[in-house]
C-alpha cells in the first residue's frame, strides 16, 4: 500500500497517494471475477485501468530473481501467469535449442518479455537484473528475440558470480548487492526506435577481474551512464551467442547425445543423474541411519494419509522432521496410493559425489525423478559403468567415469553416459518402480554404442578389430585431454559434447588405452594404492573417527589463501603432512578430489529435519577403521596418476580430424 501526505490536508492525516499503483505487474491485464483488485480496491483498480490504456514508453527497475519455492513443504505454490508465459512460449522458449526450458520462466526473464511488450514499438527499458541469460545455451532464443526486437542494446557487466569457486570465484569480484545475491549482475538498457539505422546493434562494456564490490560501485559513479562507458561492439554469430563464442569445427564432430537429433550419434541413450528432492532423507553414510530415517517417513507418510478426508487430499502436516514433501510425493498422495513399507533390496551404494559414496533409498515413489536411469541400472546392483560430464550451463567441462547411480549433481546438472542398457523385461509388473527396464534383465544387456558410431570408427580406421568397448574408452581418454577442453572450452559449456576422430588408428589406440587406464583407476579409487608420500603424525592413537576434515592453516591469511593444502588435520589426534600440492590440479566438478573429500568426510546434521549423516559410520559398517584415512591418501594417489595419464596424451590437430 501506498500513502502520501497533502500538505494542504494535513490536518486530515494520510491520503492515498493518486499515482502509485498497487497490482501484481505480470498478472495478466483482463479483469476476471476473481481479481482482488476489481472488488476491494476500486480507486486502485480505477489507476491500473488508466495506466493499462496509457501508451507506456519508459520502464526502470530491478526485477525480482526468483525461480520457484525451494521446497514442497514450504506449502507456498509459485504464481502463473499465463497471458505472460504463453508470450515467453511463443518468443524466447520457441526459438531457444536448448533442451531444458525451465530457466526462461525465472522472475527477471519474464520481466524482460513483459517490459518488451509494454513499451510496443518504441520506447526505453532500464534493468539490473541476474547476468546469467547474456550467456547461457537456455536463453540463445531470448538472445535472438532480443536482436529482432530492439534497435541498440547496452549491457553494463558487474560479473560477481559467486556460485563459482577457487580462482573463477576470485576473478569474478564482489557481490553488488552483498549476502543479497550469488548471481553475476548486469545493467541493461534496451532501446526500441523504429527510425534508427541501428537494428539489434550489441554494446558491451564488463568491470575488470577481481574488483571489490566498492571499486565497481566507483567504477558506476565515474562512468555516469552507458554513452560515458568504453563499449565494445558485439557480433553474435548464428547461434546468438554474443560472448565466449563456439568453436566451429566442433560442430563437424560426432555428437554424444543420440535422442531428440537425426544426425548419428554415438550413445543411444543417456540421463541426468538421480534426483530425490529429499537427499537428506534418501541418501546417508549409514545403511542403519537410512533404514530408520526413511521407514519413520514412509510411517508418517501412510498414517496421514489413513487420517486424510475429503475429494481432494492433501498433506495434514508439513512437519519437516517427521517428512520431506516433494511434486511427486503430494501427487501419489492425492491418489489415494499408499507408500509400501521399506525395503532393503531397494538400498543401494551410489556415488554422492565425487569420490564420497552413500547409501541411496533408490524408489520411483521416493525419488523424485529417476529419469533414464532404471534402464542403465534396473536394480541399482548391476554392473555397469557410466561417463558422467558436467551439463549444460556449467563454467568449467569436467568428466568422471563411475560404476554406480549418480545424484544429479555429482556433477553439476550432470549426464550420465553408460557402457551398457537394459532391455524391459517382459513379465514385469505394470507400474512397478522399473516398468522401463525389467530388474531381472532377462532380455539381458546391450552396449549403449549405436551400430551407427561402430560403422563410423571402424570406416575411420579401416578396421573391424574396434569394439563399442574401445569407443567408450576412446571418448573417456578424449574428454579428459586438455588440448580438447581447451580448444572447445566454450562449446562444452553450451552443448553436451562432440567426439574428434584422430587422425589415424595408432593415435586412437593411444587415447583408448588411456581412456582404459583413467576408468580403472577412477571407478576402482577405493582400491587404488594409498600414497606413501606422505607423513601421518598421531597414527598411534588409533583414533580414525573424524568430526570435520580440515587443511592446515598459513599464518597471516585468511580465507582460501589461508589454507595450506599440503597439510590435513585429520581429527585431534592425526594430521597428515607433506601433501603434494600437483595434487590440487586434478579438478573434478569445480574442486579438486582432496576438496571433496575435505569438504564431506565429517559428521554433519541437517537443520530442517535433524538428521545426522556420519561418515565414520561407512567405515563402521565397511568394517574398516582406516577408511577414511585410507581414502585420503588412495584419492591423492589417484589425483596423481590421473594428472600423468592425461599429461602424457599427444598433441592433436583438430583441423585433421573428422
Amino acid at each position: 500500500e501506498f500513502y502520501a501526505l497533502c500538505p494542504e490536508e494535513s490536518l486530515k492525516g494520510y491520503q492515498p497517494n493518486r499515482v502509485a499503483v498497487w497490482t501484481d505487474t505480470f498478472a495478466g491485464r483482463k479483469k476476471s471475477d476473481d481479481d482482488i483488485f476489481t472488488t476491494d480496491l476500486i480507486d486502485n483498480q480505477r489507476r491500473i485501468d488508466s495506466e493499462n490504456a496509457l501508451p507506456v514508453r519508459v520502464i526502470i527497475g530491478n526485477p525480482p530473481y526468483s525461480v520457484g519455492q525451494k521446497s514442497q513443504n514450504d506449502d507456498n505454490q509459485n504464481d502463473s501467469y499465463p497471458e505472460l508465459d504463453a508470450r515467453l512460449q511463443a518468443t524466447y522458449v520457441a526459438n531457444t535449442t536448448a533442451s531444458n526450458k525451465n530457466s526462461l520462466f525465472d522472475s527477471y526473464i519474464r520481466a524482460y518479455r513483459w517490459a518488451s511488450d509494454r513499451i510496443g514499438s518504441r520506447g526505453v527499458i532500464g534493468f539490473v537484473t541476474n547476468a546469467g541469460w547474456i550467456d547461457s545455451a537456455s536463453a540463445d532464443g531470448m538472445r535472438k528475440c532480443m536482436e529482432e526486437e530492439f534497435s541498440s542494446i547496452y549491457i553494463y557487466h558487474l560479473k560477481g558470480n559467486q556460485r563459482t569457486s577457487g580462482e573463477e570465484s576470485r576473478r569474478q569480484g564482489g557481490k553488488v548487492f552483498g549476502s543479497g545475491s550469488r548471481a553475476p549482475v548486469v545493467i541493461v538498457i534496451l532501446v526500441k526506435n523504429p527510425g534508427s539505422e541501428e537494428h539489434g546493434k550489441i554494446y558491451f562494456h564488463e568491470v575488470a577481474d577481481y574488483l571489490t564490490a566498492e571499486e565497481k560501485l566507483d567504477g558506476l559513479n565515474k562512468d555516469i551512464s552507458v554513452l560515458h562507458a568504453e563499449m565494445q561492439v558485439l557480433k553474435p554469430n548464428a547461434r546468438h551467442s554474443w560472448l565466449n563464442q563456439e568453436n566451429e569445427d566442433f560442430y563437424r564432430f560426432i555428437r554424444v547425445d543420440g535422442k531428440k537429433t537425426d544426425e548419428p550419434a554415438i550413445f543411444e541413450n543417456y540421463t541426468n543423474g538421480l534426483k530425490t528432492n529429499r537427499d537428506t532423507w534418501a541418501y546417508n553414510s549409514s545403511r542403519l541411519t537410512l533404514k530408520e530415517k526413511m521407514s519413520c517417513q514412509i510411517e508418517e507418510y501412510n498414517r496421514q494419509l489413513k487420517l486424510a478426508q475429503g475429494d481432494k487430499l492433501e498433506p495434514l502436516s508439513r512437519d519437516s522432521t517427521k517428512i520431506k514433501w516433494s511434486g511427486n510425493l503430494n501427487m501419489a498422495f492425492s491418489a489415494r496410493e499408499t507408500a509400501e513399507p521399506f525395503d532393503d533390496g531397494k538400498c543401494c551404494l551410489s556415488e554422492y559425489r565425487p569420490f564420497v559414496k552413500q547409501f541411496l533409498y533408490y524408489s520411483r515413489m521416493w525419488n523424485e525423478r529417476t529419469y533414464q536411469i532404471p534402464s542403465i541400472f534396473p536394480t541399482g546392483k548391476e554392473g555397469n559403468r557410466l561417463i558422467c560430464v558436467s551439463g549444460l550451463g556449467s563454467q568449467d567441462f569436467s568428466v568422471l567415469m563411475t560404476g554406480s547411480i549418480t545424484d544429479v549433481q555429482f556433477m553439476m546438472n550432470g549426464q550420465c553416459f553408460p557402457l551398457y542398457l537394459y532391455d524391459r523385461d517382459p513379465g514385469q509388473k505394470s507400474g512397478d518402480l522399473f516398468s522401463e527396464a525389467g530388474s531381472s534383465g532377462k532380455e539381458g544387456r546391450r552396449y549403449a554404442i549405436t551400430d551407427t558410431a561402430l560403422t563410423r570408427f571402424r570406416t575411420q580406421y579401416q578396421t573391424d578389430s574396434i569394439t563399442k568397448e574401445d569407443i567408450f574408452y576412446y571418448i573417456y581418454g578424449i574428454l579428459h585431454f586438455e588440448d580438447y577442453r581447451k580448444a572447445f572450452a566454450n562449446n562444452l559449456m553450451k552443448d553436451l559434447p562432440r567426439i574428434p576422430l584422430v587422425p589415424d588408428l595408432g593415435m586412437f589406440r593411444t587415447f583408448t588405452e588411456a581412456g582404459r587406464r583413467l576408468a580403472d583407476l577412477h571407478v576402482n579409487y577405493e582400491s587404488a594404492e594409498p600414497y606413501e608420500g606422505v607423513k601421518i603424525e598421531g597414527e598411534d592413537s588409533r583414533n580414525y573417527r573424524v568430526e570435520q576434515l580440515k587443511y592446515g592453516k598459513i599464518p597471516g591469511k585468511t580465507g582460501n589463501a589461508g589454507k595450506d593444502k599440503t597439510v590435513i588435520v585429520y581429527n585431534g589426534s592425526i594430521v597428515i603432512r607433506n601433501i603434494p600440492l600437483e595434487a590440487q590440479e586434478y579438478v573434478v566438478n569445480r574442486k579438486s578430489a582432496l576438496d571433496w573429500l575435505v569438504e564431506r568426510i565429517g559428521v554433519s546434521v541437517d537443520k530442517d529435519s535433524g538428521i545426522v549423516n556420519d561418515f565414520n559410520k561407512f567405515a563402521e559398517e565397511k568394517g574398516e577403521p582406516r577408511y577414511c584415512l585410507d581414502l585420503i591418501l588412495r584419492v591423492i594417489t589417484v589425483s596423481l596418476e590421473t594428472l600423468r595419464i592425461v599429461r602424457s596424451l599427444p598433441h592433436i590437430d583438430f583441423a585433421q580430424c573428422k
